[in-house]
């Protein structure tokens, strides 16, 4: 069993030697007259996690949809085939007839604001880029019907009908399952995800079941993540190497004020 451990833990050291490992992350904290408190924080998270383990992270807060549109189109645009590729995204989204959208931070009662939406097969799409991607959601759903919408009240995301190659794709709640509670400061799915992320070197199923059977847990069942893969091989998000450039403090659950930062 142990001579097994060291060859798989070989085999994604290997398979990573060359790879650029990258994360775009955006935190939107409204969507016109609807506010996320913990939005930002969770973003603020999950990029001072990224950088931990040696991520290139790009950072965004509060995004109008001209302002996303550019930053995907950035990210992506920085993509190679040796590279490796995160998207992680909290805020609102809605689901469409079985689609999935992103919103853009929309200030309230701006009668301008460009109110379209991102679709996120279009960024699964762009992620392909990359040898290796994944997308992680950490959303919220408004509960309001779009106009002219033809299949009435969004209830929560669909899951994907069809990955790229070698993707990832998580997102905080069940397909179809609305979610709108919040951690007092984070939400308890990404402080979750990324305190087992940068703890140990784990397979992406792994970290998945581990991080979805810990929020079912603690949220007594009302919460249950959902993940899908279509990845070739092993693959973590953190490793030995990296321990020695890093020494990440996860904070504590409920020690921070909206859209802070801390020290690692």
């Amino acid at each position: 069993m142990k001579k097994h451990l060291i060859l798989w833990l070989m085999l994604i050291v290997s398979l990573s030697a060359f790879a650029q490992r990258k994360a775009l992350v955006i935190g939107n904290s409204g969507y016109d007259n609807y506010q996320l408190s913990t939005s930002l924080n969770d973003a603020q998270l999950a990029a001072d996690a990224f950088t931990a383990m040696d991520y290139e992270v790009t950072l965004h807060q509060d995004q109008s949809y001209p302002q996303m549109l550019a930053a995907i189109d950035n990210f992506k645009k920085t993509l190679t085939t040796n590279d490796v590729a995160v998207f992680y995204y909290a805020g609102y989204s809605v689901q469409e007839c079985g689609k999935n959208y992103l919103l853009p931070y929309v200030e309230a009662k701006d009668k301008k604001a460009d109110l379209r939406q991102i679709s996120v097969d279009v960024v699964l799409e762009a992620l392909t880029r990359a040898h290796r991607s994944f997308m992680i959601l950490e959303s919220r759903q408004t509960g309001k019907t779009f106009p002219n919408s033809l299949c009435g009240k969004d209830k929560g995301l669909a899951k994907i009908s069809k990955l790229g190659k070698n993707q990832g794709f998580v997102m905080a709640s069940s397909p179809g399952k609305e979610l709108k509670e919040q951690g007092e400061k984070y939400s308890i799915f990404t402080y979750t995800l990324f305190e087992k992320m940068t703890s140990f070197m784990m397979d992406f199923p792994q970290l998945m079941q581990e991080s979805s059977e810990a929020v079912k847990s603690y949220t007594k069942k009302a919460q249950i993540p959902h993940w899908q893969s279509s990845l070739d091989a092993p693959f973590s998000f953190w490793e030995q190497t990296q321990m020695q450039k890093f020494r990440f403090k996860f904070p504590p659950y409920r020690s921070l004020e909206g859209g802070g930062s801390y020290n690692f």
